[in-house]
């Protein structure tokens, strides 16, 4: 079905524009019961507005709307609700859900309830993080998550078939933004952030919103980034809940990667991240409750809560273990391996990537040296998992982890994104040997020997950017990391064990 035939014209403003945006009814009706009683509850109406993307945005707007001429901006529910009144925003609720979109329902279904499931997830996820940061609020962070995604409702309101057929049914929430770029030009993100200035919500959510999917968040001297650290840790505490059934990253991995990453950028040890997985499993659940929502498959499982805080508790025993070492040995630094190493694969993990992409980006195009990247993931690795278990999917990552330091050169950068997907950075290298390296690569990646008799066939899916900056280039790494993923996306389309490649110029991007 991916053709151009079959492909939508859509720009961003035209999807952005969108007036049928779909809007929970469970929610509506819900805050239509509660508006009636004597004495209403403000807090639980603004948790339960906060749960409707759609419906939090828009009464944001409507707050912050020359209606009503506040001179102060407001920024959450919890401050609009009083300035709005119960009698007006009960009508407000109505309105908002009497104008969605009613067809294509039945064949958007399983979107929105994934959609909902997916966003509920990470935006509970952000609540317990922000309880855990001085000085951050709880409700604001909810909120942010719940409408980070919000695009990806107006791209099925516009698209729905095409959606269905060409995003849903070849990506998992809430990583569908390749996808989503692959097919449309552009993703979710790009509109959300178009909704989110027409609905005038303020630069804090914007700034934070625009990056939850970058792999690098640009550091700005003086900026409290915390908001969008937790959006990026919120959106892969959702991966690691979803693991289990829908990835094929190995529950082992996924709470590993996830727990790393809130350590390191966010401070939050391994005991409370530890019941992080039950209490948010008993919040999304409490939700669900509360609009007699069906959810889909239940992400309350006995496994996934047992065995992530075993894991996780594991990790800081580990931890411990290795502080105690190194105090032994050496003095700790910024530069110690264990802040920097991916612990399975012993690459470079997602935080050096945040940390030092930029200067060495900035460096290359500031001498005007070619930089390229190469995107890599294992073809079929859910398979592997499933057929020989996810020990033997550990020793694949690491078979991989080696061949690619064993294939680029000593001052190259390998890097575990997490799960099954790597990247390799190569500055200076010439467009020529930049595509015998990827080549060799892909074509001669060795076989996982599991015995004298038993070996298990690895392929991987490659997209590589190969960009030659000139000197007054402002390059993005994101934008550069962006290009080698759409390409890998192709290479896994055309059925995994395969090469896409593409230069791009400094003066035509």
């Amino acid at each position: 079905m991916d053709s151009q035939a079959t492909r939508p014209r859509l720009s961003i403003g035209q999807v952005a524009n969108s007036n049928r945006l779909p809007t929970l009814p469970e929610v509506a009706l819900k805050l239509l019961q509660i508006a009636q009683q004597e004495e209403p509850d403000f807090g639980e109406i603004g948790r339960i507005i906060r749960s409707d993307p759609v419906i939090s945005g828009k009464v944001l707007k409507t707050v912050n709307s020359a209606l009503f001429g506040f001179r102060q901006k407001t920024e959450t529910i919890e401050q609009a609700i009083p300035k709005l009144g119960i009698t007006l925003l009960r009508t407000l609720i109505l309105s908002f859900h009497l104008s969605s979109h009613e067809s294509h329902q039945a064949s958007i279904a399983p979107i929105l309830q994934s959609h909902w499931r997916s966003s509920l997830t990470q935006a509970v996820f952000a609540e317990l993080i922000a309880e855990q940061l001085e000085g951050a609020d709880p409700p604001t962070f909810f909120l942010a998550a719940m409408i980070q995604d919000v695009g990806i409702l107006a791209l099925v309101s516009e698209a729905p078939i095409a959606y269905l057929e060409n995003i849903f049914d070849r990506a998992a929430f809430p990583n569908v933004s390749a996808a989503e770029r692959s097919f449309f030009g552009f993703c979710h993100v790009d509109v959300t952030l178009e909704i989110l200035k027409r609905w005038d919500v303020g630069d804090l959510f914007i700034d934070a919103i625009q990056h939850h999917h970058d792999w690098v968040i640009p550091y700005r001297k003086g900026t409290d980034n915390r908001l969008a650290v937790a959006l990026q840790a919120a959106n892969l505490g959702a991966e690691m809940m979803f693991s289990s059934r829908t990835s094929a990253v190995p529950l082992a991995a996924a709470v590993n990667h996830w727990a790393s990453f809130v350590k390191t950028r966010l401070g939050i040890g391994e005991e409370p991240s530890a019941n992080f997985v039950s209490e948010v499993i008993e919040r999304v659940n409490e939700y669900s409750a509360i609009f007699s929502f069906n959810i889909g498959e239940s992400i309350s499982t006995e496994r996934v809560v047992s065995e992530a805080k075993h894991l996780i508790q594991e990790i800081a025993i580990e931890n411990q273990l290795k502080l105690v070492e190194q105090t032994n040995s050496r003095k700790r630094n910024v530069d110690d391996e264990a802040v920097y190493r991916d612990s399975l694969s012993g690459l470079y993990n997602r935080r050096y990537l945040d940390e030092k992409l930029s200067e060495l980006v900035q460096n290359c195009v500031r001498k005007s040296y070619p930089v390229s990247i190469l995107f890599l993931d294992v073809d079929k690795f859910k398979r592997i998992n499933d057929e020989f278990g996810h020990s033997i999917g550990d020793k694949a990552i690491q078979h991989v982890a080696h061949w690619l330091e064993k294939s680029i050169r000593k001052h190259d950068l390998a890097i575990r994104l997490g799960g099954d997907e790597f990247l390799v950075i190569m500055p200076q290298l010439d467009e020529k040997d930049f595509e015998a390296v990827a080549s060799r690569i892909v074509g001669e990646m060795p076989a996982l020997v599991l015995s004298p008799d038993e070996k298990i066939a690895i392929s991987l899916s490659v997209g590589g950017a190969f960009y030659q900056p000139k000197s007054s280039d402002a390059l993005d790494p994101n934008w550069l990391i962006d290009q080698a993923d759409q390409l890998m996306y192709r290479s896994k389309r055309e059925g995994g064990g395969s090469l896409s490649l593409q230069k791009f110029d400094g003066d035509t991007v």
